[in-house]
């Protein structure tokens, strides 16, 4: 199910909700089948752990909780039988847009777009996890909040001191997260959830990438300029300049790190 629209109407009306997109690595890792994802992110006991324990919770004790499938529906048995409520599942792609998107084969594109649109003018409060190179994001959505995590391997050393820190800039109002932050992403909502019930939860997890640091980190089949136009409405006047450049050749580097 895309929730796409859903979503949007959520951020404007000030709904709580929650989505969380749960994919292969994040399977492989709750199962203790893999070492590190495709970033490299080192699927850790404790990572392990809180996965499974943050899958729980937010299916069991949330409302309006949506989980994005991964494309193999094979692993839905697995997670299912983790919960003892039907899961809310939703297309893992309800925010990322991907290539049959910019083909225009549905709505689904006008939808994501009016999801981003609701987000930058919304009056809430907004509040991004995410690695230093999207830092374009905070002017993309006027974010007024930017919490930066290491592109990889931060969960076992910063997860305590990160939640401390966002909830020290909640207070009592309500807000919206965006994640982008990788396996890791999926407990902080979890977390945060359990302390700020009205908030309003993103798992973007890489939907800003290539728009934000001009590396596809993905093999989206659609390039830069493309994305572009596609956010042209969007994009503040400075998207283009110069200060920015060392980003786009440090993430050449280091995003994307399974496709190089």
């Amino acid at each position: 199910m895309n929730i796409s629209a859903y979503l949007a109407n959520c951020v404007s009306n000030k709904i709580p909700v929650s989505f969380s997109k749960y994919g292969d690595g994040e399977y492989y890792c709750a199962t203790g089948k893999i070492t590190h994802n495709c970033d490299f992110d080192t699927c850790t006991n404790k990572l392990q752990n809180e996965l499974i324990k943050s899958f729980k919770y937010m299916v069991d004790e949330c409302e309006n909780s949506y989980i994005g499938l991964w494309h193999d529906t094979k692993n839905m048995e697995y997670w299912q039988g983790l919960v003892t409520k039907k899961i809310n599942w939703a297309d893992y792609h309800t925010i990322i847009i991907d290539i049959q998107d910019m083909k225009r084969e549905d709505n689904n594109l006008e939808d994501k777009l009016r999801l981003f649109t609701s987000i930058k003018q919304s009056p809430l409060k907004k509040i991004i996890v995410c690695n230093p190179l999207l830092v374009r994001a905070t002017k993309l959505l006027n974010i007024e909040n930017m919490f930066q995590v290491p592109l990889r391997n931060w969960f076992d050393t910063h997860l305590d001191e990160l939640i401390q820190n966002i909830s020290s800039v909640i207070g009592e109002e309500q807000f919206i997260l965006i994640t982008c932050c990788g396996m890791g992403a999926k407990v902080i909502i979890s977390e945060l959830t359990k302390k700020f019930p009205n908030g309003i939860y993103l798992d973007f997890g890489s939907a800003l990438d290539l728009l934000c640091t001009k590396r596809d980190s993905r093999g989206r089949d659609y390039s830069y300029d493309e994305i572009v136009t596609v956010f042209k409405e969007l994009l503040p006047d400075d998207w283009e300049d110069e200060k920015y450049n060392e980003i786009f050749e440090y993430a050449k580097i280091h995003m994307g790190v399974h496709l190089h």
